[in-house]
């Protein structure tokens, strides 16, 4: 019989690679279920979940969108699903204090461009887009109990961080238990074969194998990957943290942040944050390590290869261009935008106006950490802007008052 889908041990490969559930039997277990789900031969059904918790995606959004579009690429059927009723709660997998509640207001407003950027990653015309509100929204009480039913309030509290804050005598809400349910449920209402996650997520994706099963359909296969750090190297990578590299951020912010990286965490990067195949990282770090190539131009090749595949190859070489002239050599861009200061206006509020800055907050950060200079000094938050001078925010970012 001729199979109409690439041959399953490619496909594996590929569909692992980076996948990890911090236990190796789960691991061979999910291997198992995935080589024969993939055995069927035909489309699988393949979703992935995000939470329109900010106005825009991060390259930590990318790592599970990368592990969907891999499944596109070999022909199943990718779900991409805005989760605009589980966002109402906030996934808590990855939280040790009560996220703050949005409303349905803040959550509309967030999703607004999610599809968009995640066209960046996806093929929009092979994505099947929807909103958890189409079933969840549709639920009745007595068919909440019911779900609730199926669950234990001792299996919750085993989740680790519940557990943590269980134990430290803080307060954990009912509504939080909530979230694995409701997620368990996009599972089921879709009827997926595979989801795809976060590794902080697999209690989640769990429940929903525990919700599917009761429902007399066949478990799906949870995909989880790592979570992708920040800028630092150490914490989650975060918008809210301000160590992150945005999906929308300029091809030259994009390079310069991704040159900023520590060492130890660039193959983690092209594992996770690139397309590039697994043979072609293999290589690249074999590379690094016999010292056929430089850590500095490993680092240009993994932003680079970042850049490109956003913007395209010519903004990636312009992007190096402009680091090697602006941070390797020092010397200030030619097209520095200019800002017209106003009477009474003190630096921060320029750095915030010029959009050096997304707010107060992060502006008063950069402050603090010395990262502000006008005309090559270090400055305060206070001092007034001078009229022909060049501010420098960061390595990446300059000002010139006008």
């Amino acid at each position: 019989m001729t199979r109409t889908m690439p041959p399953v041990d490619e496909q594996l490969v590929v569909l692992m690679s980076g996948v990890d559930y911090g236990d190796a039997l789960l691991r061979q277990q999910m291997e198992r279920e995935l080589r024969a789900a993939l055995e069927l031969d035909r489309p699988l059904r393949v979703y992935l979940g995000i939470d329109p918790t900010a106005t825009s995606l991060t390259l930590g959004h990318t790592v599970p969108l990368r592990k969907l579009r891999q499944f596109q690429q070999f022909g199943h059927h990718c779900i991409f699903l805005i989760g605009d009723y589980t966002a109402l709660i906030g996934d808590p997998s990855d939280k040790n204090k009560l996220r703050p509640m949005l409303t349905p207001e803040e959550i509309a407003a967030n999703a607004t461009s999610y599809f968009e950027q995640a066209s960046r990653i996806l093929d929009p015309e092979k994505t099947e887009l929807r909103h958890n509100s189409e079933w969840l929204g549709q639920l009745t009480f007595p068919e909440i109990i019911s779900l609730m039913s199926k669950f234990t309030a001792a299996e919750m509290l085993r989740r680790e961080n519940f557990r943590h804050r269980w134990d430290a005598g803080d307060a954990v809400y009912l509504h939080e238990f909530l979230y694995a349910l409701m997620q368990g449920y996009d599972a089921y209402a879709l009827e997926c074969d595979v989801q795809v996650g976060g590794t902080e997520q697999l209690f989640n994706l769990m429940a929903g194998r525990k919700i599917q099963e009761d429902a007399g359909q066949k478990p799906h296969v949870p995909v989880t990957l790592p979570i992708l750090v920040g800028l630092d190297g150490k914490e989650r990578m975060s918008k809210s943290k301000g160590n992150h590299i945005g999906v929308n951020d300029s091809p030259e912010e994009q390079f310069g942040k991704a040159m900023s990286l520590p060492d130890e965490v660039v193959e983690s990067f092209f594992t996770l944050a690139t397309n590039l195949h697994p043979g072609e990282v293999s290589a690249i770090m074999r590379a690094l390590r016999m010292g056929d190539r430089s850590p500095m131009d490993t680092k240009k090749l993994l932003a680079s290869t970042i850049v490109s595949e956003f913007w395209g190859d010519d903004a990636a070489t312009a992007a190096n261009e402009h680091f090697e002239r602006t941070v390797q050599r020092k010397e200030v861009p030619d097209d520095v935008p200019e800002h017209r200061v106003s009477n009474g206006e003190l630096l921060i509020d320029v750095v915030v106006a010029a959009g050096a800055a997304p707010s107060k907050r992060e502006a008063r950060r950069l402050f603090e950490q010395r990262a502000v200079t006008m005309d090559g000094n270090v400055v305060e938050p206070t001092t007034p802007p001078r009229k022909g001078t060049i501010v420098q925010v960061g390595k990446r970012k300059w000002i010139r008052l006008v």
